[in-house]
């Protein structure tokens, strides 16, 4: 390792703490120029539309690194990790004719910074490195994976891993962490990173994309689009007011109440809870709107079937969604949304450019842009630590939530500004903060309208929940349960 490391030192007064940089090797048995798959020319057109502030389409992770494991061993396991995965080793870049493309490389280096800390600051330092990834950009020179090194007395303690969206998914990184960890609790000589031959790459989605068969799924998901934007109202959220400095601004929601409804919804209802902020959010747009539809574009992973499942990239598109929010109880349009969610994951997946020409053609660019405001993504959680699971109990009661909401606050946070994105509604977090953050156009929702519409949101989903109703008990006192909800089948 001595051999490999720079000797260029960065001090951290702040945080004690000094770096250097390691070369960690990579093979692979392809290189070359190749275009993009469809997941990756939806992520392109938000790094293009966003661009330099697309610092949320990369996702980080911190990872412990076992007792038997050395710097040795953490540098082959991330050359393990290069090897294996051929998506991290790509590279996106414009030809000169301006079209995006991927450039797979057979071999070269990653440059990983390894952190020198005390031991009783490691954990500290590893969610500064967590944040300093978060909030830089990938750039178009860079390998789609970063990684740093947290030490302690040249003895490794964590890990922090960053993936660029281009490459690879959140979905995707559960089976890449999986084999991280294995990687370094691995003896040397069983650290593995071959590539699988059951795994599919980005290169491989290309081609299975371009045949006969991609072309077709792709019409198909392009005539869905068609049929379900005919109901998206035609533009509910105009931006008519004067917009704020600056124009798009951020709010997130720290919630536990809603994460303990929506988890105590999603359990009683056979529905995800996703689902659960997805619906009330519409209930919410449609009131304000003033319309029984609303639309929203909402991000979906697209692993449905075992090829998917196995596919080591990007596989994230955007599919539209209808809700009609009329003559239907809360529980109702909770299951109507979540039924309506998985028809347009399963049916709307499509080649992004023939998308686009097709919608233009219909409505044109400024309708288009109407149609698609409101975006929902949410997503999984961003840390790889083990948790305590979330567990939720059915029979939760509103005044059970309510208890929670003393501890809610809505913070602003910096927004990225997009400029065909009016309405930007994340969900994130585990069992320690649960936050929904809501990014908008200050000239269609102003700061206030964005807390407002948070608070709504909170008091919308916690009052799905049932009163407690007594129930007589064989030994004459009362017990409290909740009302029967629908169920989904």
């Amino acid at each position: 390792m001595d051999a490999a490391l720079h000797h260029r030192v960065r001090r951290h007064v702040h945080l004690n703490t000094e770096s250097q940089f390691l070369n960690v090797p990579f093979s692979g048995t392809r290189s070359g120029i190749f275009p993009l798959t469809w997941g990756q020319r939806w992520i392109w057109s938000s790094v293009t539309s966003r661009a330099p502030h697309y610092s949320d389409l990369g996702s980080s992770y911190i990872l412990a690194v076992p007792d038997m494991c050395d710097m040795d061993g953490v540098s082959r396991s991330i050359t393990a990790l290069l090897n294996r995965y051929e998506a991290f080793r790509s590279k996106f870049s414009i030809s000169l004719d301006e079209k995006p493309y991927q450039l797979v490389l057979d071999e070269g280096y990653l440059r990983a910074e390894v952190r020198q800390v005390a031991t009783a600051d490691a954990r500290a330092v590893a969610e500064t490195v967590e944040a300093e990834f978060n909030r830089t950009p990938f750039t178009l020179p860079e390998l789609s994976l970063r990684a740093t090194i947290v030490a302690s007395d040249a003895t490794p303690s964590f890990v922090v891993l960053c993936a660029f969206h281009m490459a690879m998914d959140c979905h995707g990184m559960l089976p890449v962490l999986d084999d991280f960890r294995s990687f370094m609790s691995a003896h040397p000589a069983e650290v593995g990173g071959s590539v699988s031959d059951d795994m599919t790459h980005p290169v491989d989605r290309v081609r299975i994309e371009e045949e006969v068969d991609g072309a077709r799924r792709s019409a198909r998901g392009i005539r869905f689009w068609e049929q379900e934007l005919a109901k998206f109202p035609k533009n509910p959220l105009p931006t008519g007011r004067q917009p704020e400095s600056p124009r798009y601004k951020a709010f997130a929601l720290h919630s536990p109440a809603v994460q303990a409804a929506a988890l105590g919804l999603a359990a009683e209802l056979g529905v995800t809870t996703a689902s659960v902020i997805h619906a009330m959010a519409a209930a919410l747009v449609a009131r304000r709107a003033e319309s029984q539809a609303c639309g929203f574009v909402m991000a979906a992973s697209h692993r449905y079937d075992a090829d998917a499942v196995s596919y080591a990239g990007t596989l994230v598109q955007g599919v539209p969604v209808a809700v009609d929010t009329a003559d239907c109880t809360p529980h109702e349009l909770i299951v109507r949304t979540h039924r309506a969610g998985i028809l347009a994951a399963l049916a709307g997946q499509c080649d992004p450019d023939n998308l686009s020409k097709a919608l233009n053609n219909s409505y044109g660019p400024e309708e288009t842009r109407a149609k698609l405001a409101c975006v929902v993504n949410l997503s999984l959680p961003t840390s790889a630590e083990p948790t305590a699971p979330l567990v939720a109990e059915t029979g939760l009661t509103r005044p059970q939530a309510e208890r929670l909401l003393p501890e809610s606050r809505c913070e602003y946070v910096e927004g990225n500004p997009v400029e065909n994105e009016r309405f930007y509604l994340t969900s994130e977090g585990g069992p320690t903060d649960f936050f929904i953050t809501l990014r908008a156009d200050t000239a269609a929702l102003a700061s206030q309208d964005i807390v407002n519409f948070l608070r709504d949101l909170e008091r919308s989903i916690i009052d799905c929940l049932p009163e407690p109703v007594a129930h007589p008990s064989a030994s004459g006192v009362g017990n409290l349960v909740s009302r029967d909800s629908v169920i989904v089948t």
